[in-house]
Order: structure tokens, then sequence, then C-alpha cells
């Protein structure tokens, strides 16, 4: 049995980035949990596997697990110098701290003191995997975590993808990162982002950085629904911003790059149906829904019903 099925990295000064197959939990337990997360996982069931993409910058580090159903625990690292934790969920599940549990929904964004023990329950999503994000910012941690016992859970759509967005940019399918993307102060921008969050920073939307192209932003995103090409590449060449900038104006926002495009989609779907016509299967393929179940899921979770003609 191959332990690893596949494996991609490189390494650049101080940066090591790269993409991992695992078929088998003792291989993920040793080379990924101990050496990369710090922690232990425990799969449910025998039939593991596991895909990884990292990026560890000095003492920081980003880690996107697409992973068997199981458990993740992680001691306290005191050693490791100031540092804090950040967990971005793809899927339900639930977080343990001492004696205290809670359940953790999609897009629930957890930030921990790098010394607070904790072990956390994923659970399967529709594919039958776990989708996690695991990120290391060294530096102080957030005033609010003190004043939280080290553990703050929230559940904004709009930080989760601002985090995501930023940590997809180094942290590659194929391993190697490009040289532009490689000098991105990722982390710092993640735990400034962070910081600012917990602090409650906020002002009346027409104060915001960049609001006025936020707007322009959501009108060209409504009038391109039909678009299968609309995301983050298309809008970041059609404004002339880097995709770190749209991430970014979006969360300024208090805004999801990824929930406003599917709001937009979904909305003018149900527009179309309800005004007859056309068939169901057409309107969901021309407005972007490559997977019929997606959308009837999105759809339902949106606006509380199936779909109507």
């Amino acid at each position: 049995m191959r332990r690893i099925a596949s494996h991609d990295t490189a390494r650049q000064g101080n940066s090591v980035s790269g993409s991992i197959l695992f078929a088998d939990a003792e291989a993920f337990a040793r080379q990924v949990c101990d050496s990369v997360l710090g922690a232990t996982f425990a799969p449910d069931g025998g039939d593991f596997r596991a895909a990884i993409r990292f990026n560890l910058v000095g003492c920081s580090g980003a880690a996107h697990l697409r992973i068997t159903p199981g458990v993740l625990t992680r001691p306290g690292r005191p050693c490791d110098g100031p540092h804090f934790l950040v967990l971005v969920l793809r899927e339900n599940g639930h977080l343990t701290v001492g004696e205290t549990g809670r359940p953790l929904s999609p897009n629930s964004v957890v930030v921990i003191g790098g010394d607070i023990e904790f072990s956390l329950a994923l659970s399967a999503g529709t594919a039958g995997a776990c989708e996690l994000d695991v990120l290391q910012v060294a530096g102080a941690e957030p005033p609010a975590l003190a004043k939280a016992s080290g553990v703050v859970v929230t559940t904004s759509a709009a930080l989760a993808d601002y985090i995501l967005g930023l940590a997809d940019l180094v942290q590659p399918e194929g391993g190697e990162i490009g040289p532009c993307q490689r000098d991105i102060p990722i982390f710092d921008y993640i735990g400034a982002a962070i910081r600012d969050y917990l602090a409650g920073e906020d002002g009346e939307d027409a104060s915001r950085p960049d609001h006025g192209l936020y707007q322009r932003i959501k009108g060209f995103i409504a009038q391109n629904v039909k678009n299968p090409a609309l995301g983050a590449d298309l809008l970041a060449r059609t404004f002339a911003i880097s995709k770190r900038k749209l991430y970014s104006i979006f969360y300024d926002n208090r805004a999801s790059l990824h929930e406003t495009v599917m709001t937009a989609r979904l909305e003018a779907a149900r527009r179309e149906i309800e005004a007859g016509g056309q068939k169901v299967a057409s309107v969901i393929l021309d407005h972007g829904f490559s997977n019929p179940s997606t959308f009837y899921r999105n759809y339902k979770r949106h606006f509380g019903r199936v779909p109507r003609a």
C-alpha cells in the first residue's frame, strides 16, 4: 500500500510550499500533523484519504486540508514564540477547549491563542470529506483573546472569505508559488485583519475605504450572473486590481465575495424561474451552476424552499 500518493514541494529562502496526497493515516500523522501542524489526527473509520496544500514562512504557516472525517487535536505550544492560530471551517465541526465544547457551522472562523490546547471534530461534507484551513500567525495575540479565555469564534462569511482568499494566493496546487506572490506579506495581512475585526473596528458604509468601488463591483456582478467565468480572476482583471485588493475591498465592507456572487446568481435565477417560459434545468445552467444539486442546496438555504416555476 502506498503511504504517499503524490508529493510536490518547493523551497525559496525561508518559505516552503507544497501539496501532498496521503492514503495512509500514520504517514499523514507523522509528516503533516506532527511536523507541519504540531497536532495529532484520529480518523473516523479505516478508509483514510487526505490532501494538503501548505505554505510555511518562518514561524507562520497556512495549510488547507481535505481529509477523512476525524478529530484534530493540538496541544498548546508556548515554546514557538508569540503566535495565534486561525481555523476556518468549510463544513460543520465541534470544538472542545478544556471542558467546554461548542458546535461550529461552515464559514466559522476560530481564533485561538498559541498556548491553548484544543480538539476539533470534523464532520463530512456532501462529498464525504472535510475541508479545513489551519493558519499559524506569528506575532502578538489579538487583545480580544485575553478577554475571551484564549478562544474567539465568529461566523463572519466576510472574514472567512478574506482569509481564505489571501491564503489561496500562497498555497499552490502544484507546489511552487510565483515570485510576486512569494513577496506578499500574507500573514501580516491576515493578522491585521483579525485584530481589526476582533477589535470591532467598524463604521458607516459610506465612510469605509473603497466603498464606491465595492458598489461598482457589485453592480458588475449583478449584470454578469450568466457569465460562467464570473469570479475573483475576472473581477480583478476587469477593475485592474489584484485579487488581494479585491478580497480586501469586500472584507472592508463586511461582505463575502463568494456569497455576493452566489446570491446574485440565485436571485437572478429565481426571477427567471418564477417568470416561467424556461425549463428549470436550463435556468440553472445559464446562471453558472454546473451541478444541479449545488444549485438546489444553496437555493433552499437562501430562500427557505425549493424553486417553484
